[in-house]
């Protein structure tokens, strides 16, 4: 993906983010993504028409999915867009999406999530207290589909004012844009960078937070061990 690429489809998911469904209606699997090819289709209307002959469910499956898939190409285009990270030449590789600053040993998976609902459901705070908590539970209770790898994660942990604003703040790159770049600059300046391990593999995790007024405020769970 080059810059003019990504303004067109940071564009477009910003735009029929409203139109997204909020749930999956299932938890993505290969037996439903097997119904069709979704990685064909560039636009939001090609794939309603391609799908529009599935059940409703399947319907709202593809499209969440879809989408999912779209603003995951342009979150790790903001990282790999700046000129000492590279993104993995291999695209079929689901080991790692980009690599920091030619350390091969710094090469991470980029995952877009929410908090889980267990923990959102015993926890208060806007930003659970434990960091692993959350790291755990999305590298056991991950799909159980083709992607079922485990490898060095970075996660983006979306936090909406409310659960009804989900796909817009996945859709607000601008603000994903200053927080990607904040922890870059964080990252480089630290040779040292004390990521949370889980069994032998390195995580971390940004967190996106929407206001009331809708702008969007960030943290790093790394910000505690590495002062």
């Amino acid at each position: 993906m080059n810059q003019i690429e990504f303004n067109i489809l940071s564009n477009h998911l910003n735009e029929i983010a409203q139109f997204i469904p909020l749930r999956w209606g299932r938890i993505q699997n290969d037996r439903t993504d097997n119904k069709i090819n979704m990685f064909i289709f560039n636009t939001y209307q090609s794939l309603e028409t391609a799908i529009r002959n599935l059940p409703g469910e399947q319907q709202n499956y593809f499209k969440k999915r879809w989408f999912l898939w779209k603003c995951a190409q342009c979150d790790e285009y903001l990282f790999y867009s700046k000129p000492d990270i590279i993104s993995n030449p291999n695209s079929k590789d689901q080991d790692w999406d980009f690599e920091f600053f030619g350390r091969s040993e710094l090469r991470f998976d980029l995952k877009g999530t929410l908090i889980p609902k267990q923990i959102r459901e015993r926890n208060n705070d806007i930003i659970p207290k434990d960091p692993m908590e959350v790291i755990k539970f999305n590298y056991e209770e991950q799909s159980k589909g083709v992607r079922n790898n485990h490898q060095n994660r970075l996660f983006i942990l979306h936090i909406p004012q409310h659960w009804s604003r989900e796909n817009f703040l996945r859709a607000n790159f601008n603000a994903k844009s200053s927080a990607y770049d904040a922890y870059i600059n964080r990252l480089r300046q630290n040779r040292n960078y004390s990521f949370f391990d889980y069994n032998g593999v390195k995580s971390d995790i940004i967190y996106l937070i929407e206001n009331a007024d809708n702008s969007v405020i960030f943290e790093f769970a790394s910000s505690k061990i590495n002062k």
